[in-house]
């Protein structure tokens, strides 16, 4: 093959030519949209970053309130000065229930009692007290 024989027409050659430059037009304009997105991710990065820590800052205030607030109601309700009187006052009140429990008990067996005089009146009347034949007053 000879090159210097080699017979190229113009309209070969522009045609190459407008070729090599669409082709590096392209690959600017693509290098161009990689730079900007590239910056565009890097931005909403740093975006991202100090929201989140603004909200971990919010959070950590309000976790630290919240601390806060509990720790001053722990110290209200249990003052080490108010503790031995709250514990009096607990005492008082179970002792009041149990007194109260004691009387129940003793009004209901005389309830009771008076139901097993009134269910003897009824079997000596010959009525055997409508059916009912529980027995009453074996309290323990």
């Amino acid at each position: 093959m000879d090159l210097k024989n080699m017979k190229i027409s113009i309209g070969l050659v522009i045609a190459i030519i407008v070729q090599a430059f669409g082709i590096i037009w392209y690959v600017a304009q693509l290098d161009s949209t990689v730079e900007s997105l590239n910056s565009t991710v890097t931005q909403l990065q740093e975006e991202a970053t100090t929201i989140d820590i603004a909200v971990l800052n919010t959070d950590v205030d309000n976790i630290k309130d919240k601390i806060e607030m509990m720790d001053a109601m722990h110290s209200e309700r249990f003052d080490s000065t108010d503790l031995e009187s709250a514990v009096k006052e607990i005492e008082d009140e179970l002792n009041d229930v149990i007194k109260r429990q004691a009387i129940i008990e003793n009004e209901m067996r005389s309830i009771m009692s008076d139901h097993s005089g009134f269910n003897d009146i009824l079997k000596q009347m010959g009525k055997e007290g409508y059916g009912d034949k529980r027995e009453y007053g074996n309290y323990d």
